[in-house]
């Protein structure tokens, strides 16, 4: 490695130390100027592909390990490593395995087999990756990332008591707040005529998948209270199962309360298991709502009504995986025998006018100000083709037939194979058959929904008798 000029020592310092301290874009601006004085110092392209990644700028985080990489003093374990991560990223799975081999040949430390985990992992070889993760989280279990990711795969492979004990972690890691309640948290007994309050967390599918073990909760005396954000609200409260919770919304002051429990830890509390799992919550949704969603479609004219879901929230850990574009469903929009109708919401459903299509459909986005709405207007349907998001959630729960084109790097409650999921009786799962291919994804989405007529079989002939 060549060694930096005086006059570059301090910026070198500055953007290593604004990198440990997680000023990214800081980190990012002062190794670029390094760079473009010194561009043969190869820890310095290693430091800005860092920086990159963590900016989520994928591609240019993949070249710039690489050129430190082609560096004389590049060629280490944590440059191969950090590589291995940004092809990942990508998608790019095989190369991201050849990179791993090189980093654990040059030293194999803790970190290096972590992330070839993951990566294994995302390719659902799930097994080899807990069995390489497993005994890192052992040496060091105070490691919050570290046993994060370890919950993930016990859980991905049916080990819910491990799983969901690990899962805590998630409330040590990096930039996540700590539940906003400071009362001691419910473990499972006996409320006693106190107040439990039940906290909803991460995305609003994870509290439509958790809210089913809440009826499993005795009151006992006490009172149950949910806190949930806005677009949950008046769904929530229609749900008959939760008909002594009351329902509170994350923007009113927390109530008083005796015992708090976020929703994601319910299973852990419940001691529950895969063989032992509640059906998801049912919605009695008003008749006269869904008597108004009537308007938006047509009459059916023998055709099937298809709705599409193609995107889920962007601050998702995995969203750069799990979300597509309408251009995804191109078969779709070709079958003459389906009216398609896009559910997208947030920002993305602008997807539609960006790419041609949303002459091909009708849009209801304007429609749906929060899932009640969403759920009025899927009771039109007949079946939904969705990514990974809420709204496949909620169809499940209503019993719609749905179909989840998702990533070969699946979330775990999706296990690592098959097209069936306990989580929900009608819903179908139409993986990727290698990374990145939505197109393999959408050809078993295809087959789902018009399977291939089998060839008829030829009836044997009859014998003819032999005459004497």
């Amino acid at each position: 490695m060549s060694k930096l000029p005086p006059e570059m020592q301090k910026l070198w310092d500055d953007a290593t130390a604004a990198l440990s301290a997680g000023r990214n874009a800081e980190a990012a601006a002062a190794l670029q100027r390094l760079l473009r004085a010194a561009p043969g110092h190869a820890q310095g392209w290693n430091n800005l592909g860092v920086a990159l990644r963590r900016l989520r700028r994928w591609d240019a985080a993949e070249a710039a390990f690489a050129r430190g990489i082609a560096l004389p003093g590049g060629d280490a374990e944590s440059a191969w490593s950090n590589l291995g991560n940004a092809l990942r990223d990508g998608g790019r799975f095989a190369q991201a395995e050849a990179a791993f081999k090189q980093a654990r040949a040059k030293g194999d430390s803790p970190g290096t087999r972590y992330n070839y985990s993951l990566l294994l992992r995302d390719m659902n070889r799930v097994e080899e990756a807990a069995a390489l993760l497993g005994p890192i989280v052992a040496a060091d279990p105070g490691n919050a990332q570290y046993r994060w990711d370890y919950s993930l795969m016990r859980l991905q492979l049916g080990d819910w008591a491990q799983g969901f004990a690990d899962y805590e972690a998630r409330w040590r890691l990096p930039g996540v707040p700590p539940p906003p309640s400071d009362k001691p948290r419910w473990g499972g007994e006996a409320l006693a005529g106190r107040t439990l309050l039940i906290l909803g967390e991460q995305g609003m599918g994870d509290v439509i998948q958790f809210a089913r073990f809440i009826p499993l909760i005795e009151p006992d005396g006490g009172r149950i209270l949910l806190r949930l954000r806005k677009p949950l609200l008046r769904l929530f409260a229609l749900a008959p199962a939760l008909s002594a919770v009351e329902i509170v919304s994350e923007d009113a002051p927390i109530p008083d309360h005796d015992l708090a429990i976020p929703v994601g830890s319910l299973p852990l509390a419940l001691a529950a298991r895969p063989e032992t799992l509640p059906p998801p919550l049912s919605f009695a949704l008003p008749e006269e709502m869904v008597t108004a969603a009537a308007a938006a479609f047509p009459p059916r004219g023998g055709r099937k009504r298809v709705g599409l879901v193609w995107a889920g929230s962007p601050g998702h850990r995995n969203d750069r995986n799990r979300s597509t574009e309408p251009k995804t469903f191109l078969p779709l929009f070709a079958h003459p025998g389906v009216d398609l109708y896009a559910l997208q919401v947030g920002e993305r459903a602008a997807d539609l006018g960006k790419s041609g299509l949303g002459a091909l459909l009708t849009d209801l986005s304007g429609r749906l100000a929060d899932f009640l709405d969403t759920a009025a207007h899927l009771r039109h349907l007949d079946l939904l083709v969705a990514v990974d998001t809420g709204t496949a959630h909620l169809a499940g729960s209503l019993g719609l037939p749905t179909i989840v084109a998702m990533p070969q790097a699946v979330d775990w409650r999706w296990g690592a194979d098959g097209a069936a999921t306990p989580w929900y009786a009608s819903l179908r799962l139409a993986r990727q058959p290698r990374q990145g291919d939505w197109a393999g994804a959408m050809a078993r989405v295809m087959a789902m929904i018009a399977p291939r007529p089998q060839p008829p079989q030829e009836k044997p002939k009859p014998k003819q008798e032999k005459k004497d």
